[in-house]
């Protein structure tokens, strides 16, 4: 057993210096504009006001009947795209977006009702994620018009 692991490294380690190995692999999906578009505005929260973690990802999913395996936030959302292939799913998506920010929300609202010198702070956050909200149903005029179906 452990010559076929030193096998094995070896394979690897000369692969590698090769140049036929890479660390990250490649996605050769062809991703539809709006992917970037609502990547850009949902999931830093600095744009956003609320953290999208990757287990909201997999809730989100199970709201659209998706099925994603547990990875990284990126490679999480990128799959969880791919479940999307018209208007009505794309509305599920972005309703089950939408509710789970209302959720991420509620306690910034709570604080600013029991900590009124804290309301700029949580404010701030309220009103970008009521933005990205809005900014789903550009998304979904811009990208999925009824008129194309």
């Amino acid at each position: 057993m452990e010559d076929l692991r030193k096998e094995f490294e070896n394979f690897m380690q000369e692969r590698c210096v090769s140049g036929e190995c890479s660390s990250e692999e490649e996605d050769s999906y062809d991703y539809p504009d709006y992917v970037e578009a609502i990547n850009s505005e949902l999931m830093p929260p600095n744009r956003s006001g609320v953290y999208i973690s990757r287990w909201d990802l997999k809730m989100v999913a199970d709201a659209i009947e998706a099925s994603i395996a547990m990875d990284a936030r990126a490679r999480m959302y990128k799959m969880l795209m791919r479940s999307v292939h018209d208007r009505q799913t794309m509305e599920k998506l972005l309703g089950a977006f939408a509710s789970l920010i209302d959720a991420k929300i509620e306690p910034y609202r709570e604080m600013m009702e029991v900590y009124p010198s804290s309301a700029p702070i949580f404010r701030d956050k309220i009103e970008k994620a009521e933005r990205v909200k809005r900014y789903f149903d550009q998304i979904l005029e811009t990208y999925f018009r009824e008129d194309e179906e």
